[in-house]
Order: C-alpha cells, then structure tokens, then sequence
C-alpha cells in the first residue's frame, strides 16, 4: 500500500511541477497564470458540454421504438438509426469557442512585445530566427494539440456507447 500511495504521490508532484512551469511556453515576463487557468476552464466546459451527447443518443434511441397497444416498447420495422455524426455533432460546439480564445491569445503574445515590453524590434533581431513566432504560438499550439486529443478521445468513447446502445439491425450501413 506504501508504495502505490509513494508513486500516486510521485507522479502528482510531477504534474505539479509541469503545471507551474508552463511559463517557458509564454513570451518572457508575461503573466501566464490567467491565460493557462482560462485555457484548462474552456477545456473543461467543452468536455463537459460534450455530455449532451448522452441525451441526443437517448432521443435518437428513442425514435426507434414505438409503444403498442399492450405499453411495451416495440422496435419499429426497417427503420435506421440517425448516424453517429447526427448525434454527436453538437455535442462538440463547445470546443470551437476553445480553438478561437487560443487562435486570439497567439495575436495577444505578439501584442504583448508590441505593446507591453516594446521590445518587438529586440525580438526580430535575436541570432536565432523564430524565437518570436516561438514564443507567440509555443502554449496555444500545445493547448490546441491537447483539446484536439481530448476531443478525439471523447469522440471515440462515444462511438464506443453509440455502437452499443443502438440495435445492430438499426445501425445505419456505409457505403
């Protein structure tokens, strides 16, 4: 039990570390703190709206089966279940908000050498060329690369439960 308990903790001061180190992947000097916070937030909402999905599949289930004249539910003859892309479609509108607050924060970086520490002209000087294209893009590019995982790996769970819950003689057939 020790040592379960031993690396359970190891790992999650290695994840705190990472997590309080994300400022290498912001401009220098930048107040990153906010950014990263809002960023986790959006991600979160995101998957959690993606829940939805649970109703949609219930209603598209639904359409289904009727109720015959003795209350049992009957499925109907011949009928197709809507496609697994009909259902989750919506379910993942909330990860277009995620992409475009990350897309706005990449002009915020440049903006911030710009406008903040004036030090824009400094950064196009550097020896090595795209240190400011780095540091403008490294955390929404990483950000986006994780909700893009994120959102794949929600995607294919809930094809997982859409093949499942649906009748086999429903599932609709490709082509």
């Amino acid at each position: 039990m020790g040592i379960l308990r031993d690396k359970r903790k190891n790992i999650y001061n290695k994840l705190l570390y990472r997590w309080k180190n994300l400022g290498k992947y912001f401009p220098p000097g930048y107040e990153f703190e906010k950014e990263r916070n809002s960023s986790v937030l959006v991600l979160a909402l995101a998957a959690g709206y993606s829940v939805r999905f649970f109703r949609c599949l219930k209603d598209a289930r639904a359409m289904l089966y009727y109720i015959d004249g003795n209350g049992e539910r009957v499925l109907r003859p011949g009928c197709l279940a809507e496609p697994f892309v009909q259902v989750a479609w919506s379910c993942f509108a909330m990860f277009l908000p995620l992409y475009l607050f990350l897309a706005v924060m990449m002009a915020e970086h440049y903006l911030y050498y710009r406008r903040e520490t004036k030090s824009i002209y400094l950064m196009r000087r550097l020896p090595k060329k795209g240190v400011l294209l780095k540091s403008c893009v490294q955390w929404p590019l990483l950000a986006m690369g994780i909700a893009a995982v994120a959102g794949i790996l929600l995607l294919l769970v809930y094809y997982g439960i859409y093949l499942l819950a649906m009748p086999g003689e429903c599932l609709p057939r490709f082509r």
